[in-house]
Parts: structure tokens; C-alpha cells; sequence
């Protein structure tokens, strides 16, 4: 069979499958039974995959999630809402026994605190990474590393695989909530797009500076591509660097709701240029836009 045959999907991704429960208000939260009022809330897509593969659906691309939700109210909500998006959900299973994952996030602001419940975010199992599905993607994407240990140790002969049909491979982290860091460095030469943002950059190489720090993970192989908030985003690859401000006019006329999934919505952006072939610079801008 010939690849164009055979490659139905521009991207795949094994998915950290849950929802988020935002609150918005200004308040702390206080014990000894103490009531207090919030501005209001929402319940959203969660997961890093998902917000990512929804990005990526809404430019025009065509991504599959890989993994599970339980059998119940909130994994109905979940897969009724990216399928509604158009992502890709044949390969999500319903398991009974299983609950979905639950993040409930307090934003004040640019700020926010995040209690989460995993259920269902490590359930994406090694057998699910089929060869069927190697040879049907053209890309994959690796979120949520540090949330879905169960696929760590499995990601190195994944990508070899994915290698021998012709994929490309990317990652983006997440922050690792044991602060350690272990395996990136491993996985960096094996991928081609990695997708840190600052913070992130910056404890993975132990450097302040994160013009040093794109140009230490860049020596690794990849391209990188880091989001800096608020100052916009960076690239690095082969000695050479990239910058993108958020435009003036955006930044007067942007009203910040919350913050949550704009990295992978930046995420989205940025590989949907990439893939479709345009210059460093413009995934930036594109991933911008989207974050």
C-alpha cells in the first residue's frame, strides 16, 4: 500500500483524557465550613491532547485521540464535545469501571489553583499504540508526559516505530509536578518539534536565561518552540532564533478570561503551520494567535 494510501490522519496523540471545572472569582478558599461566593464557572474540555487536537481540528487539520473515559456523565460530556469539534474519538474507549478525570481550577486573574482528580488521564494503555495506527498518522504529538506514566517508558520505541512509516514526532512536556525533570533529555533527540514554555525551559536546563536555555534544548536536535506568556514566543534550531511578540493591537484589545490550555492551543497552532510546510516565523505567529 502506498503512504498517501495509507495515511488517513494528519496527527494522532494518546490523550490525558478529563474535564476541566473552572471557577472564576476572587476569593481563597477557607475551611471550617465557611461559604463564599465566586463569579461564576464552567465546565470545559480538559486534558492537554484534547485541547491541543481541538486546536488543530478548528485550523483545518484532522487529529485522533487515543485512550478512555469512564461510564459516566462527565466522559458523555467529553466525548460529545470533541466529537462535536470534529476530533477523532473512534480510538477513545468507555470503561464502567473507570471515573474521568476531574481538574478543578479557582482562576484569579492570570492565576489559578488546580486540584485534579486522574481517573481516566493515565488510562491510555501500550497496547492501544497499534501499528495500524503508527502507519495511519502523519505526525504524533506526545502531552501530558509527566501525567501518563504508564506510556513513559514506552515513548522512545513508539517514535522508532512512527519513524520507519515516515511520522514526525513532537512533545510538549507539561510541567513535572515532581520537579524532576527525568527522561526529557532522553527524548529530545528522538523528536522533532518540542514545545516547552519558559518555566519549563528554564528547570529542564537548570538556566535563568531562556534564550540560553532554547539554544541548550535546541543542541539536543529539535526545534524548539517556547512560549514566553505574555512576551510572546520563541524558537531555536541549529544556532538560529526566532522571536514573536503578541501584536500591540491584541494586547490592547484582549480581554484575559483565563489562561488555561493556551499553551496547547499555542500547541495546535504552531505544528498546524509546521505541518503545512510555512516558515519558522509564521508557525509562531499562528501559534499565537490560537494561545
Amino acid at each position: 500500500m502506498a503512504a498517501g494510501q495509507r495515511r488517513m490522519l494528519a496527527i494522532g496523540c494518546a490523550s490525558d483524557m478529563c474535564v476541566d471545572f473552572i471557577l472564576h472569582g476572587n476569593v481563597r478558599p477557607r475551611f471550617k465550613q465557611i461559604e463564599q461566593l465566586i463569579g461564576g464557572y464552567t465546565l470545559e474540555v480538559g486534558g492537554s491532547a484534547n485541547i491541543f487536537a481541538s486546536q488543530f481540528v478548528k485550523l483545518g487539520g484532522s487529529c485522533a485521540v487515543v485512550g478512555a473515559v469512564g461510564g459516566d456523565a462527565l466522559g458523555d460530556f467529553l466525548l460529545g464535545a470533541l466529537g462535536r469539534t470534529g476530533v477523532d474519538i473512534t480510538r477513545v474507549r468507555r470503561d464502567p469501571g473507570l471515573k474521568t478525570g476531574v481538574g478543578a481550577a479557582l482562576v484569579d486573574g492570570e492565576d489559578r489553583a488546580i486540584l485534579t482528580y486522574t481517573g481516566s488521564i493515565d488510562a491510555t494503555r501500550p497496547a492501544d499504540l497499534t501499528d495500524a495506527l503508527a502507519r495511519s498518522v502523519r505526525h504524533w504529538h506526545i502531552a501530558s508526559y509527566f501525567l501518563m506514566p504508564r506510556l513513559r517508558p514506552h515513548w522512545p520505541a513508539w517514535i522508532r516505530r512512527l519513524r520507519t512509516y515516515g511520522a514526525t514526532v513532537s512533545l510538549d512536556t507539561n510541567w513535572d509536578p515532581e520537579g524532576r525533570w527525568e527522561g526529557v533529555r532522553e527524548l529530545l533527540p528522538l523528536v522533532d518539534v518540542f514545545l516547552p514554555n519558559a518555566e519549563e525551559a528554564r528547570a529542564i536546563t537548570g538556566t535563568a536565561d531562556v534564550r540560553k536555555a532554547g539554544a541548550q534544548l535546541a543542541a539536543f536536535g529539535p526545534l524548539i518552540a517556547m512560549k514566553a506568556g505574555g512576551d510572546g514566543a520563541l524558537a531555536f534550531q541549529g544556532g538560529r532564533s526566532w522571536s514573536c511578540a503578541v501584536p500591540a493591537a491584541a494586547r490592547r484589545s484582549l480581554a484575559i478570561v483565563d489562561t488555561i490550555g493556551a499553551g496547547d492551543s499555542f500547541d495546535g497552532g504552531f505544528l498546524r503551520g509546521w505541518l503545512l510546510g510555512r516558515p519558522v516565523a509564521a508557525c509562531l505567529k499562528l501559534g499565537i494567535r490560537c494561545g
